[in-house]
This record gives structure tokens, C-alpha cells and sequence, in this order.
């Protein structure tokens, strides 16, 4: 059976922000990579409340004060720096549909040092923010990957 997988294979892992970390690694010293960067950890940091990592609510605090403390370092433009701040509360608060409002901000601020195909994956992650239905109840932290 081509195409199949044997029952003790593993599935190639893919990364959904493929695009964004190859722009990131062309874009220019200075503000235009770090606000690149900046939208790839908020990315990251965004997937980490949809399925199928759901990541618990302790978890999410403590990587968003992480970020945080990270972006404050960068040198990207104000405007950059507000959007991105706007969206660790609706991140803390587990909110999809805030956190994909104050996201997709982001992307529109930010959308200068975007190529075409970084936003489609960005706006991939946007229509799954969007879209998902909120889960029942935050599931307990457990030991897998994250994609933070």
C-alpha cells in the first residue's frame, strides 16, 4: 500500500510557521526581523491555546510573562510594541476570539515586513482563533511538546 504508513512508523512532524521563520531569518538587522520574530513567538504562543496542545492556564501565564520580559528587549516600532502587548490579556484569559482580534492587529501593523506567504500562515492560525470553539475545561498541564 503506497502512501501508507507501517502501524510502528512515525509521521513526519511538520511546522506551521515555515514561512515565517525562513522570513525571519532574510529580513534585515534591526526592527524589520524583530518584528518578524515578534509576530512568530506570538504565533507560537497563540497555537499553544488551540488544539491539540490546549496548554493550561498555568502554563500560558508563565510563558506570556516570559514573552513579555522577551519583547520589551526588542527594538521594534512602538506601534509594533502596543499591538503586541494588547495580546497577552486575551492570551491569559484563554480567549480565542480576543486573542484572534488583538492578533490579527498585530498582523495588519505589521504587514510591511510580511511576505504573502508569512501571512497565509498567519492568517491560517487567525481563521483557527476565530473558529474554534472554546473548550469545556482547561486541561491540566502534561508532558508533551508545546509549540512554545
Amino acid at each position: 500500500m503506497l502512501g501508507q504508513l507501517p502501524p510502528y512508523a512515525l509521521a513526519t512532524p511538520t511546522f506551521r510557521f515555515r514561512a515565517l521563520t525562513a522570513l525571519s531569518g532574510r529580513a534585515s538587522l534591526g526592527g524589520d526581523r524583530e518584528t518578524v520574530v515578534a509576530c512568530l513567538q506570538l504565533g507560537r504562543l497563540c497555537a499553544g491555546i488551540l488544539p491539540p496542545y490546549e496548554m493550561s492556564r498555568e502554563l500560558v501565564v508563565e510563558r506570556t510573562e516570559n514573552t513579555k520580559q522577551w519583547l520589551s528587549s526588542l527594538a521594534v516600532p512602538s506601534g509594533i510594541r502596543s499591538t503586541a502587548f494588547g495580546i497577552f490579556g486575551a492570551i491569559n484569559g484563554l480567549d480565542r476570539a480576543r486573542c484572534a482580534t488583538a492578533f490579527l492587529d498585530l498582523v495588519k501593523a505589521a504587514s510591511a515586513q510580511l511576505d504573502e506567504a508569512s501571512r497565509l500562515e498567519l492568517n491560517a492560525l487567525l481563521q483557527e482563533l476565530f473558529g474554534s470553539p472554546p473548550t469545556g475545561q482547561v486541561r491540566p498541564s502534561v508532558t508533551q511538546f508545546h509549540p512554545i
